[in-house]
C-alpha cells in the first residue's frame, strides 16, 4: 500500500472510533431527575398522568419519602393560560401497603 492509502485507513479507523465514542456517551449518559422542591433529592417524588374519564386528565405524585399520594386535576372552566389545579384524593400509602396487618381498635 502506498502511505497515502495509508493515512486514509487511518483517518477512516479514527472517524469511526470517535463516532462510536460520541454514540456511547450520548448514549450512556443518564437523565437528570426532576426535584419537586429546592431540598428535595433527586428520587423523592414519582409523578405520573392519566385519564381519569373521557375528557379529563390528571396528575399522581408520589411522595416516596412521607409515603403519600396525591392525585390532582385541572380545575374545570380554566383558561389553558392558568389552570388551577385541585386536589382529588390523598392516600397514606404506608397504611394501604402494610401487609394486610389491621390497626389496633
Amino acid at each position: 500500500m502506498k502511505t497515502k492509502d495509508l493515512i486514509l485507513v487511518a483517518l477512516v479507523c479514527v472517524n469511526v472510533t470517535l463516532a462510536t465514542l460520541a454514540l456511547g456517551l450520548y448514549l450512556g449518559r443518564a437523565e437528570s431527575s426532576a426535584l419537586a422542591a429546592a431540598e428535595s433529592r433527586a428520587g423523592d417524588y414519582v409523578m405520573a398522568s392519566g385519564p381519569i374519564s373521557s375528557s379529563r386528565e390528571a396528575i399522581l405524585i408520589v411522595d416516596t419519602v412521607a409515603k403519600r399520594a396525591n392525585l390532582y386535576a385541572p380545575k374545570v372552566g380554566t383558561t389553558p393560560a392558568g389552570p388551577g389545579w385541585e386536589l382529588l384524593d390523598t392516600r397514606n400509602l404506608a397504611a394501604d401497603f402494610a401487609g394486610g396487618v389491621a390497626p389496633p381498635p
